[in-house]
């Protein structure tokens, strides 16, 4: 997340009449479970007893004047612990320390403890979301409440030490957060796995869109399910938080997973898509103004079930088809055009180079600079 928030726009408020359709459907469907004597089947999740869930959420934080305070409501890292909860996993294979809960030295020393537990069929399931930054030795850090400096470099290594699973999973939410997909790399003989919100020298959005669309995949959504047989494997998780990263908030997410890893299924029995549309992307025109959704179900009568992207992503509503249009990238240029980049660095337009693209974005070299200052760059910040 950044160091600034924001309020994403939103077309929908939260409507107070829905509890009240869920509970009018309810007599149907329990009426429907009474005939046919079957529930709706579930998918499953491959985080399992044999898992452990180490979660941190800091949206605030001691020093207010050094990290800017997130909006607690609808916190996501608090439905993804539900998730896990209700998925079975033990109370005791579960820590989540919560804003002034996490300080650093109450983190250091509870991560130590619980690494230690778990056994050699065991995995790890590591979750961050807050603020991230690199410190004076350019190392990526993530920022609990109160306390030193916790290192991406520290946090695997302490995994590498001390947890006798076989796989462990690096999650984060965060600035800079793909500093951890650089150091699970380097434990090439261990099943590592890193899914970060954006590359380790980028800021990150001040949305949950990266943990909604985690969430997205844990749950098992068959909108996550790109090629649509029914089970959901990491590579595909990974891919599909990278398009959603690029999309949404124009950002280039990190993931690292081992060549082993790539078909390990993280979920299965999903549901399998009726109509191709869902899971595109569209815009949704309100008098003349468009808002970027995507479809979650369609219906011949209702139209299209859209939910829109905001601070949480809470907001589902159908619209007539008609009122649909579909996504586009805003820019597209050819690797090696040259074009015009806005660098926030400099605060000015710059002649650079395209060297690759992802989705909507643009990887480019600045022109008489080097490497160093290479970047991925969103539609905004690009022309011809």
């Amino acid at each position: 997340m950044k160091y600034q928030t924001f309020k994403a726009k939103s077309p929908l408020k939260y409507k107070a009449d829905k509890l009240f359709l869920v509970f009018k459907k309810l007599p149907f469907l329990l009426f429907i479970f009474f005939i046919t004597g079957k529930t709706i089947a579930q998918p499953t999740s491959s985080f399992d007893k044999n898992t452990w869930v180490f979660m941190v959420g800091v949206l605030e934080w001691s020093d207010k004047n050094e990290f800017a305070s997130f909006d607690k409501r609808g916190r996501v890292d608090a439905k993804i612990l539900k998730f896990f909860q209700d998925s079975g996993i033990a109370a005791d294979h579960i820590i989540y320390l919560k804003d002034k809960e996490a300080t650093t030295a109450e983190v250091k020393k509870a991560f130590a403890n619980f690494l230690k537990k778990a056994k050699k069929d065991d995995q790890l399931f590591f979750y961050y979301c807050g603020h991230g930054y690199h410190n004076d030795k350019n190392k990526v850090c993530f920022a609990n409440y109160s306390g030193g400096d916790w290192t991406a470099n520290e946090i695997v290594k302490a995994v590498d030490e001390n947890f006798a699973g076989k796989t462990a999973f690096f999650v984060a939410d965060c600035c800079n957060s793909g500093g951890l997909a650089d150091e699970a790399q380097k434990y090439k003989t261990k099943n590592f796995v890193a899914l970060n919100s954006v590359v380790p020298k980028d800021l990150s959005t001040g949305n949950w869109t990266f943990s909604n669309a985690l969430l997205y995949g844990l749950q098992g959504k068959n909108f996550v399910d790109t090629d649509n047989n029914g089970s959901l494997s990491l590579i595909e998780l990974a891919q599909y938080i990278d398009q959603e990263m690029a999309i949404v908030e124009g950002q280039k997410a990190a993931y690292y997973v081992p060549q082993n890893l790539k078909n390990l299924v993280i979920t299965s029995g999903i549901p399998k898509r009726k109509d191709k549309k869902i899971g595109e992307h569209v815009w949704i025109d309100y008098d003349g103004e468009d808002y970027l959704g995507f479809i979650t179900a369609t219906d011949a009568v209702k139209g299209l079930s859209v939910r829109f992207y905001s601070y949480t992503n809470n907001e589902l509503e159908w619209v007539a088809a008609s009122r649909a249009k579909p996504f586009v990238c805003k820019s597209d240029f050819t690797i090696g055009a040259t074009v015009r980049v806005y660098s926030s660095y400099d605060e000015k337009w710059m002649k650079a180079r395209v060297l690759k693209k992802f989705s909507c974005l643009h990887y480019i070299r600045y022109e008489g600079y080097g490497s160093e200052w290479d970047e991925w760059v969103s539609p905004d910040k690009i022309k011809k």
